[in-house]
């Protein structure tokens, strides 16, 4: 039986449990949140939308998570943490020596971040990020399709509302919207077409000025370009809900010599001329796929499988946040000064 702990007790918890619940031979066995009363919501959630011949989840909740992690001796613990909260707790958890998994984004810092990953290195503890998207079949049979390809150009914009959690909306807590919420999509243009190189950014708070203790841009658009010599273009905005049907979250255009893929975890399409659109829809949840692999990660203690380590979302995390630099200083910027 493994036994799998979390810290953190928000929306995306109830996720992680929901696909823990779809294992065999899995036991989560206690919660760590300073909110004990959220936590026990939390479980209740998980529990009333788990699989329906699965156990209940009946997880010991804690207040402490260092006093969690002694009494309940878990073999794997997720650290579902929103963005600000990162740094000692990152630490501790590396401490105790057992795998990790680490929610995205994986810090505010790019400093902090650096220190956290030097930390697992030293520590050699499996260790594995939250871009559950990689794991779809909707985006690894993409992934293949481009193995060899000469990459064009790629494309991902998002339209959306702005959530209503209240720290999203400060950017020393959330690191806006880049950073915390279209994160994946540039997660997933890294997987697809390979490391960005330079970021240009303009950014604007052009609808959002009334709104009550926000300070994020409301609107960002990005010219990228890849180590390959191809450009892309990110584009979001969180004051723009109508346009959530014509630009859908997560969704990456990739331009390739003979086809266009519109690669999202739900649903991909090929676009080749001449031919029907081709749908790739996905085998199993991403999120269960990344569970899955996770645990087996922590069976056998290697990195097999895993294919986002913490390594990787440091990459994807100095992405967004020079688009924040670039944005605020009105110039390109290197990411040479975010590796």
């Amino acid at each position: 039986m493994t036994r799998v702990a979390f810290i953190g007790a928000g929306a995306r918890s109830v996720g992680h449990m929901m696909a823990l619940s779809h294992l065999r031979d899995v036991e989560i066995v206690a919660l760590a949140d300073l909110d004990t009363a959220r936590a026990e919501q939390t479980q209740g959630q998980a529990n009333a939308r788990r699989k329906a011949d699965s156990p209940p989840i009946q997880a010991k909740i804690f207040a402490d998570y260092r006093r969690m992690l002694d009494e309940a001796a878990p073999d794997c613990t997720y650290l579902v943490l929103p963005p600000y909260v990162h740094g000692q707790l990152d630490h501790d958890i590396i401490d105790y020596g057992k795998p990790v998994l680490f929610e995205k984004p994986v810090a505010l810092d790019i400093a902090l971040a650096r220190e956290i990953a030097d930390h697992i290195r030293q520590k050699g503890i499996v260790n594995a990020a939250g871009y559950q998207m990689r794991y779809s079949s909707a985006v690894q049979k993409p992934k293949a399709m481009l193995a060899g390809q000469t990459i064009g150009m790629a494309i991902s914009v998002r339209l959306s509302g702005l959530p209503g959690t209240p720290w999203w909306r400060v950017q020393s807590k959330s690191g806006g919207m880049l950073v915390e919420q279209h994160t994946h999509a540039v997660d997933l243009m890294r997987y697809l077409c390979g490391e960005i190189e330079s970021v240009y950014a303009v950014a604007a708070n052009r609808f959002s000025q009334d709104v009550p203790e926000l300070d994020i841009f409301d609107m960002n658009a990005v010219t990228v370009r890849f180590a390959s010599g191809a450009p892309g273009i990110i584009g979001n905005s969180c004051a723009a809900p109508a346009g959530a049907a014509v630009f859908p979250p997560h969704l990456v255009h990739v331009v390739a010599q003979d086809m266009v893929l519109s690669v999202n975890t739900n649903k991909s399409v090929v676009h080749r001329a001449g031919a029907e659109p081709e749908e790739i829809l996905p085998e199993q949840s991403d999120n269960y796929v990344m569970a899955k692999a996770f645990v087996e990660a922590t069976r056998s203690g290697r990195q097999e499988g895993i294919l986002s380590s913490f390594d990787d979302a440091l990459k994807t995390l100095g992405v967004t946040l020079a688009c924040q630099r670039s944005a605020e200083a009105g110039a390109p910027i290197a990411m040479a000064e975010f590796m």
